[in-house]
């Protein structure tokens, strides 16, 4: 039994107890119940109180009678209040208004061990007692208690042992254990299983889990002492760490500030290298891209990211004719060089290249450097300075030829004058030789002029006059000027060039500028202008020229207008501080692309030998170098074509012209 009891779970020890100790308690209050009933004093004597309900006086006693009969008739209690009912129920009298007028209200609350119901022959009598307890009841009732006490006492003793020695004692035990393993640190200890319940079962799973730690406890110490070691490793390896990033640290800020200066030196190498007007290439021993500057974009239209480290001939196709010279300088180390090469990108116009090839002189990296050098306006102004010479020798000759017409020009108009004086009968000398050779000087004089041979000699006269004037222009237009502004009348400027060209034209086969209507609309208030009559007079020329040959090709427009005429109007006027000269005409005009290029050098409308294409590029020069001033042109096709010059009225110092 008390093995069984031992291995029953702590809940069920504590029911078992509490079971236990209930049913005792229920048992000696059972058995103290049915001992005082009894031995119970009221019970009895009010038993012996029915027999007097049948005396022969009963059927005349009222309820006050009643009471006083019955305290005589015993002395175990005394009756305070008495009710008497009939058959029916219902109260006849009483001494207190506290019974109930009939049986049926009687609830059981009342009927306790002070109120009886007595029942007689021909009534019930209702009576509330109070009992005369006797010494020997009282000290019974006080040994029942003492009884009672001191089992009650003796089985909460009972029931506290066996709580105490089943339940408590092991949980003070493992209570004790784990305190004693928290202050020491001792995992060595183990808790005592002192019965198979639940405690038992918590002190097994309390020394696993104590095993589990010490395992792991040593296995931390283990862990703890490899971890100090790696700590001073840790700590020494630090203060190399330190020691080696302190060296790393001022490493980084040298390198730091070396790569700030070859980064700055590399930006102002590439800044050298993209700011010269030469495109710069630098190829491998592969021809493949490994520098491109920014006249290497301007030149190709290749953009540098996408040139570098890409094939030469995919980067610069034009390049690809001259990969043998390339490929020769990279193998012999040797300096090539090929001049005025023709290169045409994106329809744009013809320019011309100077390829150098330089083979790189470091002997551990096989490489070169090609510079492309746009030479298009040196060989422009190379053939200006050709066709200058040109222009030059043709002043020249026609100087020289200028003196050689004006000397028999001169003996021609010399003579006509002699022969008009020769037959002038006022002249004395005149006479004496009419009369000696007997001719009458009048008579002479008559049949020459109704010959009309004085006309034919003022045709000669005039003829002459005109040649003279011809020569004289000629003589000045290719006369070496002075390079000095100097204040000018820009009519008679406009005038000698109308002559020029006038005089010019009548001698061609093919352009006839008398046939032109010349209009001119001069501002006579205009100031003299400080500019190069020479220089001027060339740039009005060109232009008069440029105009007739433009119009006579609208000749075919008169087939079809009758009333259209070619001509060319001339103005000048003042506009601010710029004297302005406007040539316009009404030929076929330009359209918009031939006016963005009209002044560029070699560019030209006419067929091939009909013009050189510098013409107005040179007077676009002359206007705008040499006298500061502006040129313009305006044309529409159909509507005619309109150059304006402006000349600044403002003096220009002698130094600031080029020569």
């Amino acid at each position: 039994m008390r093995q069984f009891f031992r291995q029953l779970k702590v809940r069920h020890k504590v029911i078992v107890l509490l079971a236990s100790a209930m049913m005792f308690i229920s048992i000696l209050n059972v058995a103290s119940n049915l001992w005082l009933s009894s031995q119970n004093p009221i019970q009895q004597h009010i038993a012996a109180l029915t027999p007097i309900l049948h005396s022969p006086v009963a059927h005349e006693l009222n309820s006050k009678k009643w009471q006083d009969y019955l305290n005589q008739q015993q002395t175990l209690f005394t009756i305070t209040d008495t009710g008497v009912y009939d058959n029916n129920s219902r109260l006849i009298s009483a001494t207190n208004s506290v019974f109930p007028s009939h049986l049926s209200q009687i609830s059981l609350a009342q009927i306790n061990t002070n109120t009886v119901l007595l029942p007689g022959p021909k009534f019930t009598l209702m009576v509330k007692v109070t009992p005369h307890i006797t010494r020997i009841f009282l000290f019974e009732m006080l040994i029942i208690s003492f009884i009672l006490l001191v089992s009650g006492f003796s089985l909460i003793w009972v029931v506290i042992y066996f709580i105490n020695r089943l339940i408590i004692r092991p949980i003070f035990s493992l209570t004790d254990t784990t305190n004693e393993i928290a202050m020491e640190q001792n995992y060595s200890l183990r808790a005592k299983r002192f019965y198979p319940d639940e405690i038992g079962t918590l002190a097994e799973n309390f020394n696993f889990m104590l095993n589990r730690i010490e395992q792991d406890d040593h296995m931390l110490r283990q862990e703890k002492e490899k971890a100090e070691q790696a700590r001073q490793r840790a700590i020494q390896l630090s203060k190399r760490m330190n020691d080696a990033n302190e060296r790393l640290e001022f490493e980084v800020k040298v390198r730091s500030r070396v790569e700030s200066k070859l980064t700055d030196f590399q930006h102002y190498l590439n800044n050298i290298i993209d700011s010269m007007p030469s495109a710069i290439i630098a190829i491998d021993s592969e021809l493949k891209v490994t520098q491109w500057n920014k006249g290497a974009n301007d030149i190709t239209g290749v953009k540098r990211d996408d040139a570098i480290y890409q094939p030469l001939e995919e980067s610069c196709a034009f390049l690809f004719p001259y990969l043998n010279m390339i490929t020769n300088s990279l193998e012999k180390q040797l300096t090539n060089k090929v001049e005025r090469i023709a290169f045409n990108h994106d329809n744009d116009n013809k320019r011309f290249l100077d390829i150098t090839i330089y083979p790189l002189l470091d002997t551990t990296r096989s490489g070169a450097v090609i510079r492309i050098d746009d030479v298009t306006h040196r060989t422009k102004m190379e053939d200006m300075m050709v066709q200058s010479e040109k222009m030059m020798s043709l002043g020249g000759l026609a100087a020289g030829m200028a003196h050689e017409i004006n000397n028999p020009l001169g003996a021609i108009v010399h003579t006509v004058q002699n022969i008009k004086r020769r037959l002038d009968p006022e002249l004395k000398r005149n006479i004496e030789v009419s009369e000696s050779i007997n001719v009458n000087i009048e008579e002479v004089r008559n049949y020459i002029d109704k010959r009309g041979i004085f006309t034919f000699l003022d045709n000669v006269t005039q003829a002459g006059e005109r040649a003279s004037t011809i020569v004289s222009n000629m003589l000045q237009f290719s006369r070496q000027s002075s390079k000095k502004l100097l204040p000018q009348n820009l009519h008679h400027i406009i005038d000698r060039s109308l002559n020029i060209a006038k005089n010019e034209y009548s001698l061609s086969s093919v352009y006839d500028f008398k046939s032109i209507e010349v209009i001119k609309e001069f501002d006579l208030s205009l100031p003299e202008v400080p500019c190069i009559p020479s220089e001027v007079e060339q740039v009005i020329l060109n232009l008069l020229k440029n105009s007739a040959q433009a119009l006579q090709e609208c000749d075919s427009q008169k087939e079809v207008d009758s009333d259209w005429y070619s001509e060319i109007q001339i103005f000048t006027r003042l506009n601010e501080q710029m004297a302005e000269i406007i040539i316009d005409d009404n030929g076929p005009g330009m359209d918009e692309e031939t006016t963005r290029h009209i002044f560029e050098p070699f560019f030209t409308t006419k067929e091939v030998g009909l013009g050189t294409g510098l013409g107005l590029s040179v007077s676009f020069f002359i206007i705008t170098n040499h006298h500061q001033g502006q040129m313009r042109v305006d044309s529409e096709i159909g509507s005619g074509t309109r150059f304006t010059i402006s000349l600044p009225l403002a003096n220009i110092p002698t130094e600031s012209l080029p020569q």
